[in-house]
C-alpha cells in the first residue's frame, strides 16, 4: 500500500488535532478534526471491507498521524517500530467494532496510545531477518526485544545481540510451532503480535 509523499506530509498535521494537550485545542478542550478522521466507525468498517481508494486515504491519514507523533512525542524515534500500517488499520477496526459510536480518529488515537509503551525511543539500525529467500527488515533493537522474549520463554540461550542468526531463527520456528502459526522462522507481523 503506497501513499504519495505529498499526501502523507499533508496528513502529518493531523496529529495536532488528535493531541490530548490543551495547547492543541480551544479553551474548552475542543478541536477540529480534518479529513478522513471525521468519519464514523461504521463508515470506516465499510471502507475496510472494500479496501478501495478511501481505505488507502485513511491509511495515509494514520501514517501522517504517526509521522507527526514521531516528531512531537518525547523520547520517541518510532511510535510503531514493528507494526505495519495494515496491522494498525486492523486494530482500529477492532476498536471500531467494539465502539461503533466512536469516530475513526478517536479509535486511531486509542490504538496508538495503546502501543506507545512499545515505542522505539532512539534510532536503531535496520537488520534484515532472512530465512531461505524471504526477508523481513526490523530495527536491531526490535530484534533484541524479540530475542529477550524468546529467552524468557526458554527458547533462546545467550544474551540478545540484535542479530537475526540461526539460533534466533530456530527459536522463532519453535515459537511459531507452539502457537500454531505458519512455521517460517521469520518475525512476521502475526509472530511479533503474539510474542510482544
Amino acid at each position: 500500500m503506497k501513499i504519495s509523499m505529498q499526501f502523507t506530509a499533508t496528513l502529518t498535521m493531523t496529529y495536532v488535532c488528535l493531541s490530548a494537550s490543551v495547547n492543541a485545542a480551544d479553551e474548552q478542550g475542543r478541536f477540529m478534526v480534518k479529513g478522513g478522521g471525521r468519519i464514523g466507525c461504521e463508515h470506516y468498517l465499510t471502507a475496510l471491507e472494500t479496501k478501495g481508494a478511501e481505505f488507502i486515504s485513511l491509511a495515509g491519514w494514520i501514517e501522517g498521524f504517526i509521522t507527526y507523533a514521531n516528531q512531537q512525542e518525547q523520547d520517541t524515534f518510532d511510535l510503531v517500530p514493528w507494526q505495519s500500517t495494515e496491522l494498525l488499520m486492523s486494530a482500529v477496526a477492532n476498536h471500531c467494532r467494539q465502539n461503533p459510536e466512536k469516530s475513526f480518529h478517536q479509535s486511531a488515537y486509542h490504538v496508538l496510545q495503546g502501543v506507545k509503551t512499545g515505542r522505539l525511543k532512539s534510532k536503531s539500525e535496520p537488520v534484515s531477518a532472512t530465512v531461505a529467500d524471504q526477508s523481513v527488515v526490523l530495527y536491531a533493537d526490535i530484534v533484541r526485544r524479540l530475542q529477550q522474549k524468546l529467552k524468557l520463554r526458554g527458547l533462546l540461550t545467550g544474551d540478545p545481540t540484535g542479530i537475526y542468526d540461526k539460533e534466533t531463527i530456530d527459536a522463532v520456528l519453535e515459537f511459531q510451532r507452539v502457537k500454531k502459526l505458519p512455521e517460517t522462522g521469520l518475525p512476521d507481523q502475526m509472530t511479533l503480535a503474539h510474542l510482544f
